[in-house]
């Protein structure tokens, strides 16, 4: 008896065989709900990744404290009174006499930028450079509003970083405080077998190596910013000082930013001289310890192309803020990580069949 099916009858395999162009679209797809997904949720993920990072950086004290025969609950008391003590004393008697300062001597700085912006618009009319007239005094400009808004948004961004800083301090110490049994519960959990765990943990330690020289790094620069500007009297150099520290975790464009505000001031408060000398003292500093002293430091384990952490300071600030600029280099590391897990445990079901 001859059989119904014909040749060109597709078997139950090709029948249930995914197009081609299936597995991409679902990925992107994928990818496109766990991004919105990120961007609608941001407030609450970047109050977790502060609370996780400053945990990991801070681990290092507490097991040098516990090694020191400190009991557990002592290390940990003593890890968050230090850091909130570094957190008062910036918030409270560092920034805002800084503050201060710069808020009462703006209009002055404000009148100086312009009339060095009406000597360079001469200079270059007399080298015959065509510059519209006025175009530099326009630049420069500020008015009132706009120098209240800067006001009510640098109280608002203090308000929130006080805030924030509270919740980060509470929630890091119960963190180290478990510390001790994350180990043992980690390793007996069924999702982080496989391999998963020495990832985890190879995560936590590159982590904490990269925000520890980075910390390091910054400080450095933000001290030497700031006695630079001192030597040149440049006025507020404290919270430029700040400024640079903080930018400074912002890989790529961060210390261009922090630059920006003080070669500005520098013009307004010391004229074009003072000014060049700025824009070298960042240019050095930046280029010294930037690109010189941090790279020798943190070694090649990091192996994230200069392109790369540029384009992930772009993404992860679009995506979750701020926060997600500062930790742009470590969230990189994380999504680079699970994506060789994924590979290593695909890999077997990858390989063609032998024979």
């Amino acid at each position: 008896m001859k059989s119904c099916a014909t040749p060109d009858a597709a078997s139950p395999r090709a029948a249930t065989q995914p197009h081609p162009l299936l597995s991409p679209l679902a990925a992107m797809a994928c990818l496109v709900v766990v991004v919105g997904g990120m961007r609608a949720s941001a407030p609450l993920l970047t109050q977790f990744l502060l609370v996780a990072f400053t945990a990991i950086v801070l681990s290092p004290v507490y097991d040098a404290l516990r090694r020191l025969r400190f009991p557990s609950w002592a290390a940990v008391l003593t890890v968050v009174l230090g850091l909130a003590g570094i957190c008062v004393w910036a918030l409270v008697y560092l920034l805002p006499p800084a503050l201060l300062e710069f808020s009462k001597n703006l209009p002055a700085y404000h009148s100086q930028l312009s009339d060095a912006a009406r000597e360079a618009e001469k200079w270059l009319a007399e080298n015959d450079v065509p510059v519209p007239r006025g175009y530099l005094v326009g630049l420069v400009s500020i008015d009132s509003a706009s120098i209240a808004h800067l006001g009510k948004t640098s109280l608002s961004i203090a308000g929130g970083l006080l805030k924030n800083g509270i919740i980060v301090l509470v929630v890091v110490a119960f963190l180290l405080a478990e510390i001790p049994r994350i180990p043992g519960a980690a390793k007996s959990a069924r999702w982080l077998r496989g391999g998963r765990y020495e990832l985890l943990v190879r995560f936590a330690h590159d982590v904490r190596h990269y925000m520890g020289i980075k910390t390091a790094v910054s400080a450095v620069t933000g001290l030497v910013v700031y006695a630079g500007l001192r030597l040149l009297h440049v006025d507020s150099p404290v919270l430029l000082g700040v400024l640079a520290f903080l930018l400074n975790y912002v890989p790529a464009i961060g210390s261009v930013i922090a630059a920006v505000p003080g070669v500005l001031l520098a013009l307004g408060s010391g004229g074009v001289g003072v000014g060049v000398a700025a824009a070298v003292l960042y240019l050095a500093a930046n280029q010294i310890l930037g690109n010189i002293v941090e790279p020798r430091v943190m070694g090649a384990g990091f192996g994230v192309s200069p392109a790369l952490v540029l384009l992930s300071a772009v993404f992860w600030g679009w995506v979750l803020g701020p926060v997600g600029m500062l930790l742009a280099v470590p969230l990189t590391m994380a999504v680079r990580g699970t994506l060789l897990s994924m590979e290593e445990s695909l890999r077997p079901k990858l390989q063609p069949p032998e024979g």
